[in-house]
């Protein structure tokens, strides 16, 4: 058989179970950092599938490895498995179970989908070369992140290359979108604190009000972006949040104000470069005041950049399979997946789920009433299945 034959003989029984498993961790969702459960259902599905468990990683991840016992590469593939802060608006079966928590980005498909894929792999050893590495990561959407923890506790040490697949809403069903590059933004935050002298209002000239000077620092930081990196580096900086004093004492000047907002880049020295002109714009503004601040600046996540060759194997799989390579789109949507390609080449590909027919299936990730078309999840193992066999082809 070819490998479109081998594909769809091997993952088409898996329909059922991968909408089993998705509907589970559906309605058990739980937010970043507190996947207990989850990761206590991953393992129990590993087991079953005679898939011994990687040791040695903190939190709530999860990492098994399928030896083949004969000699070729170690392919790493990853799944995000926490779940958002959203309160779920779908009249479903399968609900969330659980107030304020909703697994809004799809990261219950991505679990459902690499949990068959290494049951498919375990029970079709003959087809295995070297091992493969499945990589349940939690903490996919809070900074730090999860994938930062996992990459200082060496899980990329002994791989070759690795791959990651996204469920997209924003596409129909039977694309795949990848590309080489940049294809998600480096993202930060800023917070700065600016230190004033409270008083009572009649009397503005005996303080030293950080209001005004906190929004001078905000209108600053947006207007002056464009100064801040090469014209041919893409970048937003948005100022999110200008706080202080209290609404119900209008007559009170505050003591202090803070300016806070969000920064991507699809460039990690534009990343650099901009949080440190944050501090300088910062401090200087509030020098000239006559006041001073305190400039915090959190790196999130770097760009995530996709090798050439892995990238091409997903697009020869995709055609192989009879998917269509979607038209590249410039996203700065953050996702440490970057991390692991900062360690070793990889290639993390969407694979899209919404069915045009049915526009609730095109509803924004991150929103109370996100769905899929959930014969995108087939969709999504073939293409975990090709790549794979393509990889250990060449």
């Amino acid at each position: 058989m070819n490998i479109k034959e081998t594909v769809e003989a091997l993952a088409t029984p898996y329909d059922q179970l991968l909408r089993e498993y998705r509907h589970h961790l559906h309605a058990n969702p739980e937010l970043s950092f507190e996947e207990v459960k989850t990761a206590a259902f991953i393992r129990e599905k590993l087991a079953a599938s005679g898939i011994p468990e990687e040791k040695g990683y903190s939190g709530n991840a999860v990492v098994a490895v399928l030896d083949s016992g004969k000699e070729g590469p170690t392919i790493a593939f990853r799944a995000d498995i926490d779940a958002l802060p959203v309160d779920e608006d779908n009249d479903l079966p399968y609900k969330s179970t659980v107030p304020g928590v909703m697994h809004a980005c799809g990261h219950d498909c991505h679990a459902a989908i690499l949990l068959c894929f290494a049951d498919l792999l375990s029970k079709n050893l003959d087809l295995v070369r070297g091992k493969v590495k499945f990589i349940f990561q939690p903490a996919e959407e809070k900074f730090p992140g999860g994938a930062v923890t996992l990459c200082e506790e060496g899980v990329m040490k002994d791989v070759d290359f690795i791959f990651g697949c996204h469920v997209t809403s924003n596409q129909p069903l039977g694309t795949v979108d990848c590309f080489a590059g940049p294809s998600s933004g480096a993202c930060s935050e800023f917070n700065v604190h600016v230190l004033g002298k409270g008083g009572h209002s009649s009397a503005p000239h005996s303080v030293l009000n950080p209001m005004p000077v906190a929004c001078a620092i905000g209108t600053a930081l947006t207007t002056l972006r464009p100064e801040m990196i090469a014209p041919g580096d893409i970048a937003v900086l948005s100022v999110t949040c200008i706080r202080g004093g209290d609404p119900n004492y209008l007559n009170v000047i505050p003591d202090d104000a803070w300016v806070s907002g969000d920064t991507r880049s699809l460039s990690n020295e534009a990343m650099d470069t901009i949080l440190q002109k944050v501090k300088t714009i910062s401090e200087g503004i509030c020098a000239a005041y006559g006041l001073e601040c305190d400039a915090q600046t959190l790196y999130g996540f770097p760009a995530c950049v996709n090798a050439e060759r892995e990238v091409g194997i997903v697009h020869k799989t995709a055609g192989l399979l009879g998917y269509e390579i979607a038209p590249k789109k410039i996203s700065m949507g953050a996702e440490d997946f970057a991390f692991y390609e900062l360690e070793k080449p990889g290639a993390f590909f969407h694979v899209g789920v919404a069915d045009p027919d049915r526009p609730i299936t095109s509803t924004p990730h991150h929103n109370c009433h996100f769905q899929i078309d959930e014969r995108g999840l087939l969709d999504c193992l073939k293409m975990e299945l090709g790549v794979y066999l393509e990889s250990i082809a060449e």
